[in-house]
């Protein structure tokens, strides 16, 4: 039984009726093999716990929206800052889907594997490694940050790009809590399709 059941769509809430229509929203600008529901209808990813939580809805997709389309950040550079939250958390969903849109955003499969892995991708340029390696130092921050480190982004990166990264980063490590307290279900992979594989430090 999935540990966030469907509910019946009698049963809805105005707010929960939301949930499919932004999920809808989401996909629509994502490759369209991606697959956002298993084979009973149950929305996959971080979704499925906003069902039980509806007082939330709203509020998330609105701040959801508005951190993932900044338009301070290109396409590649708000998923290599997935990909560094995805180097520390392991969330296969978001893996798999991030992988493809990541893909589609004109990274390669190999710049797409090494930040998974937790290193920097080779052939980017100053500003798109800077905005991998500070997202990178976000995931892992667990105290202030140094101030060598912050002045060192600044060489690159405007401030409202400093802070812009950390709303990215800590967006997404959100979005990997409710989706690993969901079931874990991962779509197959259709061919064609690539899925990179999760750091090696995640391996028990």
């Amino acid at each position: 039984m999935s540990r966030f059941p469907q509910i019946p769509v009698h049963q809805l809430t105005r707010a929960q009726k939301l949930i499919e229509i932004n999920t809808q929203d989401v996909f629509s600008r994502a490759p369209p093999q991606l697959e956002w529901k298993d084979a009973s209808g149950n929305i996959l990813g971080p979704y499925a716990a906003l069902f039980y939580t509806d007082d939330f809805v709203e509020p998330w997709f609105k701040l959801a929206f508005a951190i993932t389309r900044q338009s301070r950040f290109t396409l590649k550079q708000r998923e290599l800052a997935i990909l560094a939250v995805l180097a520390e958390y392991d969330v296969p969903y978001v893996l798999y889907a991030h992988s493809e849109i990541a893909l589609a955003s004109g990274l390669s499969k190999e710049q797409i594997q090494q930040p998974v892995h937790g290193s920097v991708p080779g052939d980017l340029n100053e500003e798109d490694a800077m905005v991998y390696s500070l997202a990178l130092t976000m995931t892992r921050l667990r105290r202030p940050m140094k101030m060598d480190l912050f002045e060192k982004a600044t060489k690159v990166l405007r401030r409202d790009q400093i802070a812009g990264l950390a709303h990215i980063v800590s967006g997404f490590v959100y979005v990997a809590i409710l989706t690993n307290i969901g079931d874990g279900i991962v779509p197959m992979t259709k061919d064609g399709m690539f899925t990179a594989t999760k750091n090696f430090a995640f391996e028990e």
